[in-house]
């Protein structure tokens, strides 16, 4: 019976904590990058693509309320270095990858992204919000 714990044990923790169960793919194939969303996203997330200056960034927001859960942004490698860099020093923006001369950034609100009073809203948005870290490390550039 010890044995048998042990092993259950040991594959549990060998398992990639990485991956999501039950995901699908959203893929950009204009900036070529790939994140696993979990399946409980289908339907109740919406994509913005934005644009500021040489910066182009993906917006992935709650449907209900609109919260932001999280932003992809694609840099020219030129502008991480004189910017983005400083930015991750201020705000929830870090480096995920690179392709060439392109930098893929992933960003986080720094403020609250739905109505306190409004329950529904507010569920859905921590619903979503759990998933953020696992996403992020699904990141993947294609090339």
């Amino acid at each position: 019976m010890l044995l048998f714990i042990t092993i259950q044990i040991l594959s549990a923790c060998s398992k990639d904590s990485n991956t999501i169960p039950e995901s699908f793919k959203y893929e950009n194939e204009k900036y070529k990058f790939i994140l696993m969303l979990p399946s409980k996203w289908h339907d109740n997330y919406d994509v913005v693509e934005l644009k500021h200056e040489d910066i182009i960034a993906f917006r992935f927001t709650s449907r209900v309320g609109k919260g932001e859960l999280f932003r992809v942004e694609v840099w020219p490698e030129d502008q991480w270095e004189s910017k983005g860099i400083e930015l991750t020093k201020i705000i929830h923006i870090s480096k995920i990858g690179e392709l060439g001369e392109t930098v893929y950034a992933f960003e986080t609100p720094t403020d609250v992204q739905y109505d306190p009073n409004n329950q529904k809203d507010m569920e859905q948005y921590t619903l979503l919000k759990q998933d953020v870290g696992q996403i992020k490390a699904s990141f993947e550039v294609k090339k």
